[in-house]
């Protein structure tokens, strides 16, 4: 056959955004996911646009399980077996937003609500039965990181949506409408550029947004509608991520290291980690911790806890790395376990540091976080112990539970409460162990008469404390019906009448 008379017929190309059924299943149905998404959007930025630690996090905790399920169910997704604990730990989360003013506790909130959710998605996607813990590990950071390249999803959706929809491309106002979304990603980067960039150009734009609203600010406009962008792009940029399934499911056999190399190296780590549990078995623990007489407290524990942390850390992450890359060995096992052994006590060693610390200099929030830290390195430590005897035992998700159920705890306690309780119970004298906390503690400041006459004080004390109740009285001047605090509520209560208050 002659080469210039044969017909070739070149296949139509998949659209990119088809990656699969599923990808195919949203974008064919626009109208549901689309809208669905931005009015999820809309709620995301009611929520959150100034105004990160009130009822609407618990709100918005819930509404973004509801969506995803919403989501899954139109997708034909089925469950994850842990679905309950994960829905439950979200919204306890988003529920300790409203019950506490801690700002270091609200920011480690909203990254156990985000890990927690990912992790939530992730087993609606995937069978994780078989994963190890640096495969669940590796699958969660690939996840998080894969979703933001998808920002431009919801365009592209909406185009392939309407490329395929002849009365809508027939219809013009579609072209204006298309327009518009285009412009508004442009305009909020050009925008911000060139008021910046030229004085009178930014008055002029104040000037005539103020004719036309009253009290206008051009950046209030600006900042809802980023946020409202953010939540659209986190809907739906995290979803399509997951759709297109590019996680390898399978877990390859890692385990082709030979256990020699190991059992050399860790030997030689037993050692010194005997030596060193021996002398704190006998010094420490059994010598009633009686210091030298050149050490003080705060200087032994300072010196030996934060190092003794740092080994935990490495422990932990030596054993897995020779559980997941060495063959099995009955003497690697059994020096892994001396090593977790060995762990267990420089846990205990660093706890009794601290109680030390504590004991002489009083309580703060980082040390009931580390009080906390090392009692869930201990827990997690125990699963490993487990998992080196029994390779099945899923690592990954015992600690996943034990993690959020700890922490979760925490957080609900608002450990700013009990640790004035503490200190005031301890006699603690410099002011900075009570003012530098958060509004939490105002109740408890108030009933034990610390937020009384500052003829109580000196002056430096009195400048803390009326420091601290002008940070709770702007505090609580902010709330509003979108911006309930719970904490911030009681607080604002409990300095009513004070001297410090300007009323």
């Amino acid at each position: 056959m002659n080469e210039k008379t044969m017909n070739y017929e070149t296949p139509n190309p998949k659209p990119a955004i088809y990656e699969n059924e599923t990808i195919r299943k949203i974008v064919e149905n626009f109208p549901v996911f689309g809208m669905t998404g931005f009015l999820y959007a809309v709620f995301f930025c009611f929520c959150l646009y100034k105004n990160m630690y009130s009822y609407t996090s618990f709100l918005l905790c819930g509404v973004t399980v509801a969506y995803f399920l919403f989501c899954f169910k139109k997708l034909e997704i089925t469950s994850c077996k842990l679905r309950i604990f994960y829905i439950i730990c979200i919204c306890l989360l988003g529920l300790s937003n409203m019950l506490t003013a801690s700002g270091i506790l609200i920011f480690l909130n909203y990254v156990g609500i985000i890990l927690l959710l990912f992790c939530f998605l992730i087993n609606h996607f995937y069978d994780t039965e078989k994963w190890d813990f640096s495969k669940y590990t590796g699958a969660l950071l690939q996840t998080i990181f894969s979703s933001f390249a998808r920002v431009d999803y919801p365009f592209k959706s909406f185009s392939l949506y309407y490329k395929k929809n002849q009365k809508l491309k027939n219809s013009k106002v579609l072209y204006v409408i298309t327009g518009l979304l285009i412009s508004v990603p442009l305009l909020l980067v050009i925008i911000p550029l060139l008021l910046s960039a030229d004085i009178v150009f930014s008055d002029l734009v104040d000037t005539i947004f103020s004719k036309m609203f009253e009290d206008f600010d051009f950046g209030i406009l600006m900042g809802i509608t980023m946020t409202t962008f953010i939540g659209l792009i986190f809907s739906q940029g995290i979803l399509i991520e997951l759709c297109g399934k590019h996680i390898n499911p399978e877990v390859k056999e890692k385990k082709t290291m030979e256990p020699i190399i190991a059992i050399t190296f860790t030997s030689v780590l037993t050692l010194v980690y005997l030596c060193f549990s021996v002398i704190q078995i006998v010094y420490l623990f059994i010598g009633n911790m009686t210091l030298p007489d050149h050490y003080t407290y705060a200087l032994y524990a300072r010196e030996g806890f934060f190092q003794l942390l740092f080994v935990c850390v490495i422990n932990l992450i030596l054993v897995l790395f020779c559980m997941s890359h060495y063959r099995d060995n009955k003497i690697l096992k059994g020096i892994l376990t001396v090593i977790c052994g060995c762990t267990y006590i420089m846990i205990i060693s660093s706890a009794l540091r601290m109680l030390m610390y504590i004991g002489e200099y009083h309580l703060t929030f980082l040390r009931v976080f580390v009080l906390l830290a090392l009692f869930v390195l201990f827990l997690c430590l125990t699963g490993v112990v487990i998992s080196i005897f029994k390779p099945s035992f899923k690592l990954f998700t015992y600690m996943l539970v034990v993690v959020s159920v700890c922490y979760i705890a925490f957080s609900l306690s608002r450990p700013d409460t009990y640790i004035a309780s503490y200190n005031i119970v301890t006699e603690a004298s410099d002011m900075y162990y009570y003012y530098d906390l958060s509004p939490d503690a105002a109740p408890i400041l108030k009933e034990h008469g610390y937020l009384g006459d500052p003829d109580l004080y000196y002056e430096t004390e009195w400048y803390c404390v009326s420091n601290y109740v002008d940070r709770c009285k702007d505090a609580y001047k902010d709330l509003n019906f979108r911006r309930f605090n719970l904490s911030v509520y009681r607080a604002g209560q409990a300095i009513k009448g004070t001297p410090a208050t300007l009323e």
